[in-house]
């Protein structure tokens, strides 16, 4: 009897460097290929990722409108649906907000038999209006993945789905491409670099991080500020930087698809958020061995373990911030031990083996 491969479809949003774009690409080229038959598509498959994927020899294309309110949304469901009963499609797991109400919808449609939806965010930025849709999709789901537990624990408080259908899959890290530089940099440079690494956007509480750094600068001279990333509120950013006095120190460095070269040049990672989940970023930081400050919100707490493997402060308070910092910049011991404990961590709990194994466990458990 010659067994076939099960047909299961992968879809995102985009390939733009984002967290979820990231998960996206790395199960997308981690999934044992000699198990599943794997299709993978975009509501718009453009982006630097792009290129990761074609590197495996997997092809993506893209299956149509990113947003549900345009009249061509009924065209991209149609081919969609079509698309997947064409393929004999047996699993689809969606990722992202419109490729969850998108994917999910076309799945029911073409009488695909495990549809799998996706929560990686705490759903606090969505309006009244994105968060119905949301849970439409989910509802129409056979599971619903999230990244943490605090997000499992929101969907459960709003009774968007019930318990028993939520898995809960943190993020994974490559520990082997995230890893610390031969020599910590300020042993080269002469100075500390405080360094971040985002999408420069309301939530990820910038503002906060430029105004701690200039209390840090009135502490003391000579720390650096790098922040890599790109996004709307990039004039924003570099203006309060002029306004604060950190024209000299500060450096918007743009966006990168190489964070792990990024990381290496700081001596300490700050993620000053207002919301998250399981952040991508965070976990790179820890696995690079660096020692972290990042905010106590959403799913922080469960990466980070504070006094352990780095430091946890209130979210928008650019004073406890500095403190933080300043603390790691006048104790390199503790600053060592923290990266130290942050990368075991990482490699112990968050590597894409142990973060694959549970996705592909759940499609096995799924299918059957």
């Amino acid at each position: 009897m010659i067994m076939t491969r099960p047909g299961i479809l992968l879809i995102g949003d985009s390939l733009n460097v984002g967290g979820t774009e990231g998960q996206f690409v790395e199960i997308a080229c981690g999934l044992d290929r000699s198990r599943w038959d794997v299709h993978l598509t975009c509501n718009r498959a453009v982006g630097p990722l792009g290129t990761r994927i074609a590197a495996t020899g997997l092809r993506v294309w893209s299956c149509g409108s990113g947003s549900f309110k345009s009249p061509r949304f009924a065209l991209a469901l149609w081919g969609l649906a079509r698309y997947l009963r064409t393929h004999r499609i047996r699993l689809v797991h969606a990722f992202d907000f419109y490729s969850d109400i998108l994917g999910v919808i076309a799945a029911r449609l073409a009488g695909v038999p495990t549809v799998i939806a996706s929560q990686r965010e705490l759903g606090d930025l969505r309006t009244p209006l994105e968060r119905r849709f949301y849970r439409l999709a989910m509802r129409l789901a056979d599971y619903v993945v999230v990244n943490a537990q605090v997000v499992a624990e929101r969907l459960t408080r709003a009774r968007a789905v019930v318990p028993r259908r939520i898995v809960v899959i943190p993020n994974g890290v490559d520990t082997v491409r995230f890893s610390p530089a031969p020599s910590l940099p300020r042993r080269l440079a002469g100075h500390v670099t405080v360094g971040t690494l985002a999408n420069l956007r309301p939530e990820k509480g910038l503002e906060h991080l430029v105004r701690a750094m200039a209390l840090v600068r009135d502490h003391s001279a000579g720390e650096q500020l790098a922040i890599w990333g790109d996004g709307p509120l990039r004039a924003d950013v570099e203006r309060l930087i002029g306004e604060v006095g950190l024209s000299a120190s500060a450096r918007l460095r743009g966006a990168t698809i190489e964070p792990e070269a990024a990381l290496r040049t700081m001596d300490i990672f700050v993620l000053p958020s207002l919301s998250e989940a399981c952040s991508n970023v965070l976990l790179e930081a820890m696995a690079s061995g660096l020692p972290v400050v990042t905010t106590r919100v959403g799913g922080n707490p469960a990466l980070v373990d504070d006094e352990v493997t780095g430091l946890l402060v209130p979210p928008g308070d650019p004073a406890a911030l500095a403190k933080a910092i300043i603390r790691l910049v006048e104790d390199p011991v503790l600053a060592e031990r923290l990266g130290a404990g942050a990368r075991e961590v990482a490699c112990s709990h968050f590597g894409l083996d142990r973060m694959l194994s549970r996705v592909q466990a759940l499609y096995d458990r799924a299918l059957a």
